[in-house]
């Protein structure tokens, strides 16, 4: 009997000494926003995030959307929750992989006093069960999968976030724009009000036509303004995407659009889509866990069998080993209802991967077209631009202001749709782009370092 004591003792010391510890882990009582972009996480790292690799972004000069898309994957508050996530799943995919413990089995008894001649009595048993490990490796394969699954959609809503950034500084940089096409004209009409008033003073311009040059400057300002607060608001859901608190001055280059689209290279793109979009890289995975969990629930159709070795002495001082090994028969259920349920998840997953390939072709080869269609317009109204650009431009007061006006309404006209169409070039390349997965041209290379 002592040597069952030192060994259970032993065992219990084995155990302890690989036993976790639990720590608190308190929740947070305050934001955790940066107050500047100079104190945003950059560190030399390479991505998993497609078209987003390792350069080098200075913090101290205005971001280009590249810059802005990698502060965004590093930073937002919502990628950094599912990257957690991604710990959650990493940390499955780890006890899946522990091999099932052995079980040990305990026993003593004691004579009543009124016996005599009797010994106190005990057991020992080690048992496995045989039936988990014959499934070890599937279950294993299934939680593998499903990590990688969950770190490719990890990846997905990276590139989701990184190409949200750049729609957000596309949209920044054609308000600019417009603004910047709007101040000719906004700045005649003010002198035109100006010199109106200064007329209506000296008595040489009736009071209507001071109204008339007022209201139509008030109008022009009212369009300015609309424009600045859509460009506010831009740059307040910027702020937030970046994980840096309201009201953030964030300095932009606003000198970056998307590469052009190579009809060649989008065959290729199209041709390598399922070994490179993440979501559709993460539905395979999915598909491969559901494939496995389906293996191993066909095996564990067949009896379950435990097998357990024993060492024991009865009160009579009689020593004794014994095997026993212990069957459950699947005659009545099994499994079968699992298989089912597993064969029908693998036969959903292969569909929905199937419908999400197709529906991206179909939409990847309408924005293409798109792509074709904007190019072509732009660039017959920048020709039409230069040939307006050509004439001199007429200084106020020698000449009309009905005159000055329609040149100067037709400039801002011209500019302002050159804005528009490349505006809607770059927020079809950049959707094009989160359809295939990456950039279609050459991308960039970044790598976040602070200056």
């Amino acid at each position: 009997m002592r040597g069952a004591n030192v060994s259970l003792l032993l065992l219990i010391i084995t155990a302890l000494v690989g036993c976790e510890t639990y720590t608190p882990l308190p929740l947070p009582v305050r934001p955790d926003l940066a107050s500047s972009t100079t104190t945003l996480s950059v560190p030399v790292t390479a991505f998993d995030t497609p078209g987003i690799h390792v350069t080098r972004i200075n913090l101290a000069q205005p971001l280009d959307a590249s810059a802005v898309a990698a502060l965004a994957v590093l930073n937002n508050p919502a990628l950094i929750a599912t990257r957690a996530q991604h710990g959650v799943a990493a940390a499955q995919s780890y006890a899946a992989g522990l091999l099932p413990w052995p079980q040990i089995m305990l026993g003593a008894s004691r004579p009543s006093p009124a016996s005599v001649g009797l010994h106190n009595g005990w057991s020992l048993a080690l048992g496995e069960d045989f039936a988990a490990l014959l499934q070890h490796a599937d279950a294993e394969a299934a939680a593998h999968a499903d990590e990688t699954r969950v770190r490719l959609d990890m990846v997905w809503d990276e590139w989701q976030v990184a190409q949200q950034a750049r729609l957000l500084y596309a949209a920044i940089e054609d308000d600019a724009a417009q603004l910047k096409a709007l101040h000719p004209l906004l700045d005649l009409y003010a002198e035109r009000a100006r010199s109106s008033r200064t007329a209506a003073i000296a008595g040489t311009l009736p009071r209507a036509t001071v109204t008339a040059a007022e209201a139509a400057y008030s109008v022009l300002l009212a369009h300015a303004d609309s424009l600045q607060t859509q460009r506010e608001k831009n740059l307040a859901a910027l702020t937030g995407l970046l994980g840096l608190a309201p009201h953030t001055t964030l300095r932009l280059a606003l000198n970056d659009h998307p590469n052009a689209v190579d009809t060649a290279a989008l065959r290729v793109a199209l041709a390598a889509l399922p070994n490179r979009r993440p979501d559709l890289m993460a539905f395979a995975a999915g598909y491969r866990s559901a494939d496995a969990r389906l293996r191993q629930a066909v095996l564990a159709q067949f009896p379950l069998i435990g097998v357990s070795l024993n060492r024991k002495r009865d009160t009579e001082g009689v020593m004794s080993n014994g095997l026993s090994l212990t069957l459950n028969l699947p005659f009545l259920n099994g499994t079968r209802g699992q298989i089912a349920v597993a064969r029908a998840t693998r036969r959903f997953l292969r569909a929905a991967y199937q419908a999400r390939l197709d529906s991206a072709v179909i939409e990847v080869s309408a924005l293409g077209d798109e792509v074709q269609r904007l190019s072509a317009s732009l660039a017959r109204v920048q020709r039409a631009a230069q040939a307006l650009s050509s004439f001199n431009d007429a200084v106020p007061g020698t000449v009309p202001f009905d005159a000055l006006e329609a040149y100067a309404t037709q400039r801002m006209q011209m500019a302002d749709a050159i804005e528009r169409l490349r505006h809607a070039l770059d927020e079809t390349s950049i959707a094009l782009e989160t359809l295939l997965g990456m950039p279609i041209g050459s991308g960039h290379n970044l790598q976040a370092t602070p200056t």
